[in-house]
């Protein structure tokens, strides 16, 4: 059925609010945490996520496409790469919310948010590698691969989080853990990010770990009251 006019309308002004949000958040984030000029946690995907998980593929690749015009100029336009290679950040970023919307109905908030970043991140390092053959050897560097990738997938881990505790509304766990990552945005530094993706990485699978058996929980205890309601055989 297709959607009426209301509805649609709805929706696009939802994600142009997003959409601005998103940039927003790119711009003071890039500015708060600069680790390398290429480099910095930038958390435009946040409005991505949310709007992938929420109205799917279409809309979340075209949030994913629009919040990254902020990091486009930041670092490709203004930074090493360009304004025509620059583009591949626009790519990267637009196939992560596609991918989030094709998930949102398939697995939890959280892992949709975490599996929708590993085409991007390996479209990412194979952008890098390739541009490391075509500018000179001495702006591509393997600091600069690396920390994108680090840096990325602890941006995504800690956004997995946030995005959970919105979705199951725990309004105060999810202030909290805000607070928390604008700390750890001030307090950390180039050299502790592998620490942090490697805590994150445990917290999230400790996570899975929960999703795993807590349905596998509620799959016995519904067969269990199934059976118990189960009219006696003559």
């Amino acid at each position: 059925m297709k959607p009426n006019l209301s509805d649609r309308s709805r929706k696009i002004l939802i994600t142009v609010a997003a959409v601005g949000l998103g940039n927003l958040l790119a711009f003071f984030s890039t500015q708060l945490t600069p680790m390398h000029p290429q480099v910095s946690f930038d958390f435009s995907h946040l409005a991505t996520f949310a709007i992938a998980l929420a109205f799917g593929p279409i809309y979340g690749a075209v949030t994913g496409a629009l919040v990254s015009i902020f990091p486009y100029f930041q670092f490709g336009v203004q930074g090493i790469w360009g304004p025509v290679a620059g583009l591949a950040i626009v790519v990267g970023k637009a196939m992560t919310g596609l991918f989030c919307g094709l998930l949102r109905h398939r697995a939890p908030a959280f892992l949709a948010v975490t599996i929708s970043y590993i085409p991007e991140s390996a479209f990412t390092m194979a952008f890098v590698w390739v541009m490391s053959f075509i500018l000179p050897a001495d702006l591509v560097t393997w600091d600069i691969a690396s920390s994108l990738f680090i840096e990325g997938w602890a941006e995504v881990i800690l956004f997995s989080f946030i995005i959970q505790s919105v979705t199951h509304r725990r309004v105060i766990e999810t202030a909290v853990l805000m607070l928390e990552i604008f700390i750890i945005m001030f307090l950390v530094h180039k050299e502790f990010i592998f620490s942090l993706l490697l805590l994150l990485v445990i917290t999230f699978l400790t996570m899975l770990l929960f999703e795993i058996t807590g349905s596998h929980i509620s799959k016995r205890r519904t067969a269990a009251e199934d059976e118990s309601e189960s009219p006696p055989k003559p």
